[in-house]
């Protein structure tokens, strides 16, 4: 048996769906699309992809704008030739650790 404190609750609330107050939403808020991030707010890592299959690719360095990024993977210095090479990714919120970008080889064939 539900209260006197419970009942004036449910009455109150029963007046107030009635009046228009409590609106129904139409998505949960987990189906809700977040925006995305303006170009300008993105941030971006550095990857180091290997030819050889045993060793895991790296994330270099973290935190970079798409400029910071595309210019460290245009710069010669950045890959040798058979063996590495640098590479960007946007980087998520959600990633943890030096691996965890989800990669461990790039799908293009033969280098």
């Amino acid at each position: 048996m539900a209260s006197k404190k419970q009942l004036a609750w449910r009455k109150k609330f029963a007046k107030m769906s009635k009046a228009g107050k409590f609106k129904k939403k139409s998505k949960l808020h987990s189906q809700i699309r977040k925006t995305p991030k303006a170009k300008s707010e993105r941030k971006y890592m550095i990857i180091r992809f290997f030819r050889d299959p045993e060793k895991e690719s790296q994330v270099i360095r973290r935190d970079l704008t798409l400029k910071q990024a595309r210019k460290h993977t245009n710069d010669p210095k950045t890959r040798e030739a058979g063996v590495w090479f640098d590479g960007y990714d946007e980087q998520d919120e959600t990633m943890i650790g030096g691996s965890s970008h989800g990669y461990t080889r790039p799908d293009t064939g033969d280098w």
